[in-house]
């Protein structure tokens, strides 16, 4: 059976390396294509490139959204726990990333079609209501973490031979 285990958690580890080079490649991939679509002929050839700064944000955010879930496989393979903020990070980033869109695209269905305009207006309530509960729950869960290394300092002042936070995070305390 410990062998069985010891086996599960070996391939566990290999999925999540994988995992993580395959987003590590994506991202790095779009990193080349945004500079290899936008800023290279911009240097070659400035007078006749036009910068769409709205699509490179875009795919900036993109970019900023595989760097989180790298991230969290990071976190998966180093302390062997899923943790709930890098997942509200990265939803927060792609919350932003819509609201950008929808706002600087905006102006072009204000005058070619306004139940498409008033359609938009409504997800951006709903974004907007999406954005402050990421926000509220980012803190929350920080305001959390913050208390709880504070509760195990004053225990471990009190009684020495308390676990560390590190070692109740890593699950051997």
């Amino acid at each position: 059976m410990r062998k069985l285990l010891t086996l599960w958690s070996r391939a566990e580890a290999a999925v999540y390396i994988g995992i993580g080079f395959t987003l590590l490649l994506a991202a790095l991939g779009a990193l080349v294509q945004i500079w290899g679509q936008y800023f290279v002929p911009w240097f070659l050839h400035p007078s006749l490139q036009s910068f769409d700064a709205l699509s490179i944000l875009d795919q900036l955010l993109v970019v900023s959204m595989l760097g989180e879930i790298l991230q969290m496989v990071k976190i998966s393979l180093t302390q062997r726990r899923m943790f709930s903020e890098p997942f509200l990070v990265v939803g927060l980033i792609s919350v932003v990333r819509r609201i950008i869109i929808i706002t600087a695209e905006s102006n072009r269905f204000i005058e070619q079609h306004e139940t498409r305009f008033t359609l938009f207006m409504g997800e951006l309530v709903v974004l907007g209501f999406l954005l402050v509960v990421l926000v509220f729950s980012i803190h929350k869960l920080r305001r959390q973490r913050l208390e709880e290394a504070r509760r195990l300092r004053a225990e471990r002042r009190e009684h020495p031979d308390t676990p560390n936070l590190q070692d109740v995070l890593s699950g051997q305390g």
